[in-house]
């Protein structure tokens, strides 16, 4: 398997995992959101809203980390036949780190999303369906 055959299977991996455990904030939030919302606690609300937050941070630090492995494949694709294994070294090293994290807030965000979840089960029977990120759709 290539080095970008691997990149791509851990950012897959990481894309479909992020994308069913949590949901984008936006900086306004659409009508039936803020409707829905206004019937949860405040305190939910503004606990979504935080989980909403931890979500974008993920999918930016996400991509920064996409854009960084690129220029680093560019750089080993690019390289030497004598600068190539030291280039592709530098490109396992960072898919390792990258992966080492990608599971560590994959745990972090399992268990608060398990907390958030519960949270909205004691707080009444429609609280989880009106949890924006129960909607969000991306």
């Amino acid at each position: 398997m290539s080095v970008k055959q691997i990149r791509h299977a851990v950012f897959v991996a990481v894309g479909v995992l992020s994308v069913s455990a949590l949901a984008a904030q936006t900086t306004q939030m659409p009508q039936h959101q803020m409707t829905d919302q206004m019937k949860m606690s405040p305190d939910m609300a503004n606990k979504c809203q935080a989980r909403m937050a931890e979500h974008d941070k993920m999918t930016a630090d996400m991509k920064a980390a996409d854009q960084k492995l690129d220029a680093l494949v560019t750089t080993m694709n690019n390289a030497t036949a004598s600068a190539r294994p030291a280039a592709t070294a530098i490109v396992v090293t960072e898919i390792v780190a990258q992966r080492q994290a990608m599971h560590a807030g994959m745990m972090t965000m399992h268990q608060g999303m398990m907390s958030h979840m519960l949270e909205h089960l004691a707080d009444g029977k429609e609280s989880m369906a009106m949890c924006p990120m129960m909607k969000h759709k991306g």
